[in-house]
């Protein structure tokens, strides 16, 4: 499974793209800090999944990426994966399209055993995880 993170922060990058590594089928193929960056990748090399931060650089917002590739590349799956814990915030991305909704800095490792989970899911042909 093809990975892209999106998160202004390159140490959130970094830490997730490592934890990531070791899970069997899960390649990172790139990293975005904003909508823009992301939209380019996208549009170059499509991913399977995207890891999403709700806040993003320059007052760009994760859920307007979201809404975008749901819209255009409705192959594409996005986890957000955030430090806005609000209900609100989770269930609009949640409706938005999201398949998964984790908190940063609570959900971290979470997040990464779904997406190692789905990972396994897709490559054995099985049924995908619960979220």
């Amino acid at each position: 499974m093809k990975l892209l993170l999106v998160d202004d922060s390159v140490a959130i990058q970094e830490s997730f793209a490592s934890l990531l590594e070791a899970a069997p089928g899960v390649h990172v193929i790139g990293c975005a800090q904003d909508v823009a960056s992301a939209l380019a990748f996208i549009a170059a090399n499509p991913p399977d999944l995207i890891v999403l931060d709700a806040r993003l650089r320059g007052g760009d917002l994760g859920i307007d990426l979201l809404r975008y590739v749901r819209q255009h590349h409705s192959n594409i799956e996005v986890i957000v994966l955030s430090q806005l814990n609000w209900t609100a915030v989770r269930k609009s991305h949640l409706d938005a399209g999201a398949i998964a909704y984790y908190d940063k800095g609570l959900e971290f490792q979470q997040a990464r055993d779904f997406i190692a989970d789905l990972a396994n899911a897709r490559s054995a042909g099985a049924p995908e995880p619960e979220r």
